[in-house]
């Protein structure tokens, strides 16, 4: 590698670096926040809040790396072209592989970390969170005994306690579920009490019954129990291998479930989803640096042309990852869009890969660009003329 690649390798890593950890932060705190409310209405101590921000980042980085490396990617070019860095390359009779090869460096890099923390990190933190928040779950039914109302565990899960009962049991329990789509599940119980197991908390419900609603025709299904035990990290039905979710599952056990698991038999859709999510996210960082090259990759000599490529890499970017988020969410119940989630990120590869490797590079049509300088005239000059006139009927 010669001194400008490395050169330019350094400073894009930096960038993509210092990119990466803010925009995780920021949505590592909004993550935080929708599930803190559990938290300090239990009491967890600071510790358990801690635990929880950590066992989010995770899952956050695989969401954010790829924007991040487009971030840094793209403000490197952009700023070497401005000070006429890559004009000056160009001028010295470097080849365009010379600017390519840091980019492809740097987006493989980051799209090996994406797949090895989806893979394995990823799902080893998703089981600490569950466990956090189940522990705190456990804690809420104390509160609910305490308030004799209705308690959110998390979004479409209810919880009501009518009494503390000696040596720790609960009397009167009601738990609404419709988290579900298109099933509403209502569990109550005379009695019931939390136990723990070396994998997770146990809410066993003793004498009583569970009513299972199809939404789309409007049945209604009884069925009546004497005990009926419930994992409170995932609030169904606990068994000897029901205990986790797909997010929380190793890669192995999601190629290869038991066919005892729960969602193997009543939500076969959520581990194919789950596949498919982390088997196709990795392609995105290699797509963004290929397409943030292609378009900024060349000297430019109009600056405003530049800035239109940048907003039209941009645009692109998060079109193909909404897509991409779409297509995945889909997986479960469709092949077509199966195969599309994987075909999104590898076409783009494809197309931008091959125009890097020529030498071409692709640039806003001019019509577009010309609509666009128009467009950004007319709204400047309307805020002058309302700043002028707002003014005006300030003086008089």
């Amino acid at each position: 590698m010669t001194q400008i690649e490395r050169y330019i390798l350094k400073r894009m890593a930096s960038l993509t670096f210092w990119s990466l950890i803010a925009v995780t932060l920021l949505v590592m705190t909004t993550q935080v926040l929708i599930r803190v409310d559990v938290l300090t209405t239990t009491g967890q101590a600071f510790g358990a809040f801690m635990l929880l921000a950590a066992t989010v980042i995770p899952s956050v980085l695989s969401v954010v790396a790829p924007f991040a490396l487009l971030i840094g990617v793209a403000q490197v070019l952009s700023g070497m072209n401005s000070d006429s860095e890559l004009v000056v390359v160009e001028a010295a009779g470097a080849r365009p592989a010379t600017v390519l090869r840091p980019v492809l460096l740097l987006s493989v890099a980051v799209s090996i970390m994406v797949l090895l923390v989806a893979n394995f990190v990823e799902p080893w933190s998703n089981r600490k969170l569950y466990d956090v928040l189940a522990q705190a779950q456990s804690d809420l039914f104390s509160v609910a005994v305490r308030s004799g109302t209705f308690m959110k565990l998390e979004d479409g899960l209810y919880v009501q306690v009518n009494e503390k009962l000696p040596g720790g049991a609960l009397g009167g329990i009601f738990l609404s579920d419709i988290r579900t789509e298109g099933t509403e599940a209502i569990y109550y119980a005379k009695n019931g009490v939390i136990r723990q197991s070396p994998d997770s908390d146990i809410l066993l419900l003793i004498d009583g019954e569970l009513q299972q609603r199809d939404t789309s025709n409007g049945q209604i299904s009884i069925v009546t129990f004497s005990s009926y035990a419930l994992d409170m990290a995932a609030f169904v039905p606990a068994g000897q291998a029901a205990v986790r979710r797909p997010k929380e599952q190793t890669t192995g056990y999601l190629l290869n479930p038991p066919e005892d698991d729960y969602y193997v038999r009543e939500i076969p859709s959520a581990l194919k989803e789950e596949l498919v999510q982390r088997f196709s996210t990795w392609l995105y960082p290699l797509a963004f640096g290929l397409i943030a090259f292609t378009f900024l990759g060349k000297a430019r000599s109009n600056r405003h042309e530049q800035f239109q490529n940048g907003a039209l890499v941009a645009g692109i970017a998060l079109s193909a990852r909404g897509l991409g988020f779409y297509t995945v969410e889909k997986a479960g119940v469709s092949s077509a869009m199966e195969m599309l989630a994987y075909a999104v990120p590898a076409a783009l590869i494809v197309l931008f890969g091959a125009l890097a490797l020529s030498g071409r590079a692709l640039t806003m049509p001019k019509a577009w660009a010309r609509l666009n300088e128009r467009l950004v005239e007319a709204i400047i000059a309307r805020f002058q003329r309302w700043n002028r006139s707002a003014d005006g009927g300030q003086s008089a």
